[in-house]
């Protein structure tokens, strides 16, 4: 796939040749457009005698119309030829996307005892290995030619299962059959000690990423229509024989050649880049980039691969950063309530606010460091304001020593 990087106008991209579709089209519209001033040269050399009023308003009319259709029909063919092209990318992402989710499943549900991690380790490689062949034989299923794609060293894989596989077509639904059966040897012998129900939604993502392939088989075994195909090709060149006979017709022989050059390239461009992307699974340089995903997945499979991976991180929560969260917390939803209510002033008082505060914001406060809003809550209500108790939370919350817990009771202020 041709990568590219957009400047700030975009001029610089028409200086690129790879994978560019104006070369061809220049090749079409340089003769067109000498061919037009040839013979609009002609005409004039002659006096002009096409050029009557009645001629010229037919070649007018004319021109317009075949144009105008000319427009329509390589647009429409174009705008189809995208969707194909964008479908296709999305189906194969989200045939990885599903296939990499049932992967980290099953690499997450694994046991963690001491005396089954040489079974676990071994699930896990053969895993991986099946995953990426798995992903390579759908991609070239897919794929309108024969093409090798880089899977992850299958060295250490039975040798018979490997050369029963390479004389099957449907290698793919082999695979996630072979996949599918370990995962339930596995739950038997321990390796995976989920319960059913759990392990299930493993199955629904395989069988996910294989309709979504299926999806894709679509665009690549049915090419575009023929007819319609025909059809685009036969009008163009139809278009253009008779452009610059129309062109000479209503104009000098340099505006001739100029106008017929432009319309050709133009007409040209569109037709080609809908060739380019109406069969996107292929190896040429505007088709989808089949072997960098190939290759990224890859590298996704490997990365679980590693034991660091497998370890979640650990935290040791404190009472600093315990109450830079609460603070945090509280700062957000008082600007989120501020924001609801239309409320510009960042100065208006909170009683003015409708507020639900987290129960136990300042659990891990001292007496010392108890919050200003807290403060102007507990004043508001000790002068007898309009408050009202908010069920949220637990009311008998209490107040030990040296801790202050604050209710979600003391902290609501109903707006009036």
């Amino acid at each position: 796939m041709r990568y590219y990087e957009r400047s700030t106008w975009g001029f610089s991209l028409l200086l690129g040749v790879f994978a560019s579709v104006l070369p061809r089209a220049l090749a079409m519209a340089l003769p067109n457009a000498v061919l037009a001033y040839a013979v609009s040269f002609l005409v004039e050399a002659e006096g002009g005698f096409l050029r009557d009023v009645e001629t010229t308003q037919a070649a007018v009319l004319l021109t317009a119309a075949f144009t105008a259709v000319m427009i329509f029909i390589l647009t429409t063919r174009l705008q189809i030829a995208y969707d194909r092209w964008w479908e296709g990318g999305t189906l194969l992402q989200k045939t990885r996307g599903e296939w990499f989710n049932a992967y980290s499943s099953l690499i997450a549900f694994s046991s963690g005892k001491l005396e089954m991690q040489a079974k676990v380790e071994e699930f896990h490689h053969l895993l991986a290995r099946l995953m990426s062949l798995l992903f390579c034989c759908a991609l070239q299923q897919v794929s309108p030619s024969e093409r090798s794609f880089h899977i992850l060293d299958a060295r250490g894989v039975d040798k018979a299962s490997l050369e029963y596989l390479r004389d099957l077509d449907d290698k793919e639904e082999v695979i996630q059959q072979w996949i599918q059966r370990s995962i339930v040897l596995r739950m038997a012998d321990g390796v995976l000690p989920v319960p059913p129900p759990v392990v299930s939604r493993v199955f629904q993502e395989l069988s996910r990423g294989i309709v979504n392939l299926q999806n894709a088989r679509k665009i690549a075994d049915f090419p575009f229509p023929f007819p319609y195909h025909q059809v685009s090709i036969a009008i163009l060149i139809l278009h253009w024989s008779l452009m610059p006979l129309l062109s000479s017709m209503l104009l000098l022989p340099l505006n001739a050649a100029c106008s017929s050059f432009a319309v050709t390239l133009f007409l040209w461009c569109i037709h080609l880049t809908a060739l380019q992307l109406e069969s996107p699974f292929g190896d040429e340089p505007n088709d989808l980039p089949m072997d960098q995903m190939i290759a990224d997945f890859n590298q996704s499979l490997l990365t679980l691969l590693n034991a660091r991976a497998q370890v979640p991180p650990k935290y040791r929560s404190t009472r600093q950063t315990r109450a830079r969260f609460n603070r945090s917390m509280f700062e957000s939803d008082l600007a989120s309530f501020r924001s609801r209510s239309g409320e510009d002033d960042t100065e208006a008082k909170a009683p003015n606010i409708p507020l639900c505060l987290p129960p136990r914001m300042g659990t891990f406060l001292d007496e010392g460091e108890e919050q200003d809003e807290v403060r102007a809550m507990r004043s508001e209500d000790s002068r007898g304001s309009h408050v009202q108790l908010s069920s949220c939370s637990d009311p008998e919350d209490t107040r030990a020593d040296g801790i202050l817990s604050t209710t979600t009771s003391e902290m609501a202020i109903q707006r009036v």
